[in-house]
């Protein structure tokens, strides 16, 4: 499974156990990494305030572009809908309905919205099965437009995941979709015994293409 992934979800997990890496392409990666390739000499007030109250956080990068991991605390989480936004440095944001990305600001061709509701149930559940989810998207005009997708959600065989100090073992789970105007394979890694989703390589839009998430610590939800 890990082969099907961008190489950066390795340098995610060294990011957020703070190791180091024998390969010279995963240092320079790490090196050179900004928040989004949009310097940020004075960090969103919103990150800022988030960050020292010890919100949970989470590492992203998007995977067509090396240099672009951040990472991400938790800004506001909605008691009625469960909906987390999450915000970079830069002040780019990230919606998450457990584990699951459901919008997007501040990136080309954002997601302004998603039903998943479907898959969510089949992916925390780690059960086969059918699901249609729904997307609303940002197109190279700037127009929003919804879009639909029949998606395979097929669990599959368990890995070993560090999160801090603490080792996982969570099953993969792929979630393939299909739609007139993309096809994509999303992964998620997730715990058995409490459906969490501690990692994953999620699609967002034609123009961003995937992000791969994975937690800094664990209950970041």
């Amino acid at each position: 499974m890990m082969r099907s992934l961008s190489p950066l979800l390795g340098a995610l997990a060294l990011l957020a156990l703070g190791a180091c890496s024998s390969d010279p392409q995963t240092r320079r990666l790490i090196a050179s990494a900004t928040p989004f390739s949009r310097p940020a000499p004075v960090l969103a007030p919103e990150f800022a305030a988030a960050e020292r109250a010890g919100t949970p956080r989470f590492i992203a990068a998007v995977e067509a572009r090396p240099e672009a991991i951040a990472l991400f605390v938790r800004q506001t989480r909605s008691e009625r809908s469960g909906v987390g936004t999450w915000i970079s440095g830069d002040g780019a944001q990230l919606m998450l309905d457990d584990g699951l990305l459901v919008g997007s600001r501040g990136f080309s061709g954002d997601v302004m919205a998603a039903q998943l509701r479907e898959s969510a149930a089949l992916i925390h559940g780690l059960s086969p099965g059918v699901a249609t989810r729904l997307m609303t998207l940002i197109d190279g005009e700037d127009h929003a437009v919804t879009r639909a997708f029949r998606c395979q959600i097929s669990p599959g065989a368990r890995e070993d995941v560090t999160i801090g100090t603490r080792a996982l073992q969570a099953v993969t789970v792929t979630e393939a979709c299909r739609g007139t105007v993309a096809s994509f394979e999303n992964y998620y890694w997730v715990v058995p015994q409490t459906g969490e989703i501690i990692q994953s390589s999620q699609w967002a839009g034609t123009v961003t293409g995937k992000i791969s998430l994975r937690m800094a610590q664990l209950g970041a939800r």
